[in-house]
């Protein structure tokens, strides 16, 4: 319908060209800075941003720039003029191709331009306006046409002015741009909010602001993205739509995988079963395909499971049986490789399709036992923490710590100052001869030798904070794959 109006607006010359946008929003629990760096490796742009404050987070990834200023030179670079990319390299450069010589976005890009040169005048020194047509920048999904606009300030010109000049940028409004703006804030009818506006930063010879597209806006587990498209007269709306689409194909679900990691020693491997529920589990949950799964491991996932024979152990005694005693919870499977390790960690991949793949590796042995108290805050709303996935780039990112031997593991708390989990274990406190363990809703992998000595009622679920920490008597730290080790505090 607005496109229709739009049209019509053109025919009749109120406007050349307008910037019509939209937005939607999706609701999610991940971890806003957990999504920016997912999204950054799609699109890592020059002037990509993240933001936070008491009311909102922002997530930047423009590709345009806004305005430059160095001394008394000013820099603008429109963006106009918008093509997908192609896997293909020969289809990929016809595209390029195409998109320099096609009239409708050349248009499109000089109007634009005009716009600039324009609002730049009431700002520049005579004479000093130069100007470069039809640059192609490449980003992962989709090429774009940007030109250069820029001249001499004149003297004295404060930010404040520069900004009364030149904003909102043409490139989302469209021209004239004054009619513009009052004919989008007829169509539209709603706030865009930081979309089309601009982030920078200001220093005191310099300032670079970007206009803020391909951005996300997050307020509450509500997120906001919105984009848009130049309409011009000769503009189809099939395509127009199509460039809707490909300017968010940076929210297409991504392409993570699901895994497992399992302790194995002369091809038994420890908690098969309970592994292979808790994969199941996160399976179901993201929509994954089971089938396979299912089929191969029925004789295993159909096997009767009894902790009868584990009661009556302390907790270090059952830790002693668990890891060097056989016993029903090592389960008998031929590992698939041609020169299986005598003993190892084994991983287990499932990908969405239902494929999945094993890989072993040695076990190597940590002689550090310190545990480090980490700054970075988990936000225990996040769905990617219940689940063990390859989306664990906040995890990863300090794991270089004990692969270097420079400690056990790192401890993390959420942002209620509640202590959560190390990056690659569960943690135990003891206290008074009781041991206790951070609850779930804290924020963390439910570890399934954390889950077998939670049913067995060696150890109690606690919202735990730093002072426990410090006062505790003994730190441990267990996971399936080593056992439980005592640490302490740096």
């Amino acid at each position: 319908e607005n496109f229709i109006k739009v049209k019509e607006a053109i025919s009749k010359g109120r406007v050349y060209q307008i910037n019509l946008t939209q937005n939607f929003k999706f609701h999610s629990k991940m971890d806003s800075f957990e999504l920016f760096k997912l999204l950054l490796s799609r699109q890592d742009t020059e002037f990509k941003a993240f933001i936070k404050d008491e009311t909102r987070e922002i997530l930047s990834f423009s590709p345009e720039l806004f305005f430059k200023t160095k001394k008394r030179k000013i820099f603008t670079k429109p963006m106009k003029g918008t093509i997908k990319r192609d896997k293909d390299p020969i289809k990929d450069e016809e595209n390029k191709i195409f998109l320099q010589n096609d009239t409708k976005n050349l248009s499109e890009n000089v109007m634009i331009c005009d716009l600039l040169r324009n609002d730049l005048s009431k700002i520049i020194t005579k004479k000093s306006l130069k100007t470069k047509l039809f640059e192609i920048q490449s980003h992962p999904t989709l090429h774009q046409m940007t030109s250069s606009v820029q001249g001499k300030l004149k003297k004295n010109i404060s930010l404040y002015q520069i900004f009364k000049a030149l904003f909102p940028c043409g490139s989302i409004t469209g021209a004239p741009k004054l009619e513009s703006i009052k004919f989008i804030e007829e169509l539209e009818q709603r706030d865009r909010g930081i979309y089309c506006g601009t982030i920078g930063l200001i220093h005191k010879n310099k300032n670079k602001f970007s206009v803020a597209i391909r951005t996300l806006e997050k307020q509450d587990e509500i997120y906001t993205y919105s984009t848009g498209s130049g309409l011009v007269w000769d503009s189809k709306f099939k395509d127009e739509f199509e460039e809707l689409k490909l300017k968010s194909a940076i929210l297409n679900p991504c392409d993570f995988y699901l895994f497992e990691t399992m302790y194995f020693k002369n091809s038994q491997i420890l908690f098969l079963k309970e592994h292979l529920l808790r994969l199941i589990n996160s399976a179901l949950k993201f929509n994954f395909n089971t089938h396979k799964l299912f089929k191969d491991f029925y004789n295993v996932l159909n096997q009767k499971s009894s902790y009868k024979e584990y009661q009556n152990f302390t907790l270090f005694k059952l830790d002693e049986k668990i890891f060097h005693k056989k016993h029903s919870l090592f389960y008998n499977f031929p590992l698939p490789f041609k020169n299986p390790h005598k003993e190892g960690i084994l991983k287990l991949i499932l990908y969405r399709d239902g494929r999945y793949e094993f890989q072993q590796s040695a076990l190597k042995q940590n002689s550090n036992d310190i545990l480090l108290l980490s700054d970075d805050k988990i936000n225990s709303k996040s769905d990617n923490l219940y689940h063990k996935s390859s989306l664990r780039s906040f995890y990863n990112q300090h794991s270089y710590k004990w692969q270097q031997n420079l400690c056990y593991d790192i401890a993390f708390f959420n942002e209620k100052d509640e202590l959560c989990e190390g990056s690659r274990t569960n943690l135990i406190l003891e206290k008074n001869a009781q041991f206790y363990t951070p609850q779930i809703q804290s924020g963390m992998l439910n570890g399934v030798y954390r889950n077998f000595l939670v049913n067995l009622g060696l150890i109690k679920e606690k919202a735990l904070f730093k002072q426990d920490l410090f006062e505790a008597e003994n730190i441990y730290c267990i996971n399936s794959v080593r056992g439980l080790k005592k640490v302490k505090l740096q």
